[in-house]
């Protein structure tokens, strides 16, 4: 889902820069903060509601098949919904990242390259074992999202752990970051 919703937000704008359509939209919308503001809330709109199908159907669809061996969990159990929530809003932070790559690549191909580096390999380089490692781990969208859904934190785990408020700042920051490089991509950079 990480590497798909990356690829949506990075074809979004950075296909437009490719096929020359991106001067097409900008003289029938010739505010450019307008055109990167609303692929920002569409963006994001869609991503978060195929976030919240797919979070919460696989929830109750795991749910039903583990109620059958009596090892369901409810909604209302502690983390639970947190969890729920977590994958659902995970989607869109991945794909404001891909757009945010993308209108500052304007390339498709290299788009999604980079934003799958920086969305599922830039992570691997980074342990949690030391502090300084531990950090940049933690301030990535996809270690953020494995601590919130995480329910029952490791006992004997020697590491640096993320808290949870940490965990949704990271979420919020890459978000306001990719829309914010969105804005000033399309804003100062002709076409």
């Amino acid at each position: 889902m990480v590497l798909a919703a990356g690829s949506v937000g990075a074809v979004m704008i950075a296909s437009e820069y490719a096929s020359g359509q991106i001067r097409t939209t900008f003289a029938a919308v010739p505010a450019r903060w307008a055109v990167a503001a609303a692929k920002v809330v569409v963006l994001a709109a869609v991503m978060t509601a195929v976030g919240a199908l797919a979070s919460g159907g696989a929830f109750w669809l795991s749910q039903a098949i583990l109620a059958d061996r009596h090892a369901g969990a409810s909604i209302s159990d502690p983390g639970a919904l947190r969890a729920v929530v977590a994958s659902a809003l995970l989607v869109p932070v991945c794909a404001l990242a891909g757009l945010g790559i993308g209108a500052l690549v304007r390339h498709t191909a290299p788009a999604i390259v980079t934003t799958t580096a920086v969305l599922l390999l830039l992570p691997l380089a980074f342990d949690t074992r030391h502090r300084w490692t531990a950090a940049v781990n933690h301030a990535q969208p996809v270690p953020a999202w494995e601590r919130l859904v995480e329910i029952v934190p490791f006992p004997n785990y020697d590491g640096w752990v993320a808290t949870i408020s940490t965990s949704w700042t990271v979420f919020a920051a890459w978000s306001l970051t990719a829309t914010l490089a969105t804005l000033i991509a399309l804003h100062h950079r002709d076409p």
